[in-house]
């Protein structure tokens, strides 16, 4: 049943998967069968950020694209568990559901992934101008660069939400985000991503933070790039910079804990944490991540992560 359209809400525009994760027992052998186990499980950014988001007590209405196939069945049964919305999101005759394969090693670090994404290609500014109003009425829009570069335009031109949160995605797919930059209220990126929007080699975390405020010179009114097991810098809407090393957690997967991440920064902007406080914040729901075998942590909650900053703080 869709949420009540007169409560607070956030929008979310990109990527709805079914994700396909492989998991080997040992070191894996290319050109031979390795013994491990695969999990099926709902994915894609914008998805798994508003999963994420339910678990925080954040309601969230997805805007995206699905097939009519048995992929997209999984999907909106997963989202009616849930309470997830997906009353925006269209059904597409004959396209497939946007795919995710990935392949992680004994670590749970990812080894190699394939995304099969072409039906975000349908996912077009017309279309999604029949939301305006939903889009416009929303806290704030989430948008991952999964989408085409005229959707952007669109979000950030046309209907000009004023609080845009952009995920860059990967190096390839970043690149959309350039001739917007000055319309973002907040960009997550990783080093790599970060690399390619600024031409800055990021080596260590001062030239991260130079990195991050180079972005905000752009336009980018807050800016937090993850470096991984170095943690994250950010710069906030002040130009100042700062960084937030790493809690040291057991990892069973990678997935999903940038998408937490993203989360965690829209949870706080919700409630008005400034960014030194809420990249901590966001950082606890990445390692909470990191420790599950799922992309979306099911024990995600305020309390489990008001109690892991606990922990860890001490």
């Amino acid at each position: 049943m869709p949420l009540s359209p007169c409560k607070p809400y956030v929008a979310l525009i990109g990527g709805a998967n079914l994700d396909i994760s492989a998991h080997s027992h040992a070191a894996p052998v290319m050109g031979d069968s390795n013994p491990g186990r695969i999990l099926c499980s709902p994915g894609g950014v914008a998805r798994n950020v508003a999963e994420n988001l339910l678990r925080l007590g954040v309601d969230g209405r997805l805007l995206s694209v699905l097939g009519d196939d048995a992929f997209a069945a999984v999907l909106r049964q997963a989202a009616a568990a849930i309470g997830l919305d997906l009353a925006a999101c269209a059904t597409l005759p004959g396209e497939r559901t946007a795919t995710y394969l990935s392949l992680h090693g004994v670590d749970g670090d990812m080894g190699v992934a394939v995304n099969d994404m072409g039906i975000l290609e349908r996912l077009t500014p017309a279309l999604l101008a029949r939301h305006a109003g939903l889009l416009t009425a929303a806290q704030a829009v989430v948008v991952d660069c999964n989408v085409r570069p005229d959707v952007l335009h669109w979000l950030c031109h046309d209907l000009a939400h004023p609080v845009v949160f952009a995920e860059a995605v990967s190096v390839a797919k970043c690149q959309k985000l350039l001739p917007v930059l000055g319309r973002l209220h907040t960009l997550k990126a990783n080093r790599m991503e970060a690399q390619a929007l600024t031409g800055l080699e990021i080596v260590d975390v001062p030239s991260a933070q130079s990195a991050a405020q180079a972005l905000h010179q752009r336009g980018v009114r807050q800016v937090v790039l993850s470096l991984g097991a170095q943690g994250a810098v950010w710069c906030d809407a002040a130009g100042a910079t700062g960084h937030h090393p790493a809690r040291p957690v057991p990892m069973a997967s990678a997935t999903g804990a940038g998408d937490a991440l993203l989360s965690g920064l829209v949870y706080g902007h919700l409630q008005a944490m400034p960014l030194e406080l809420s990249v901590p914040f966001a950082m606890a729901c990445a390692e909470l991540t990191l420790s599950s075998t799922f992309a979306n942590a099911p024990e995600l909650s305020v309390a489990a992560i008001r109690a892991h900053l606990e922990t860890h703080n001490t």
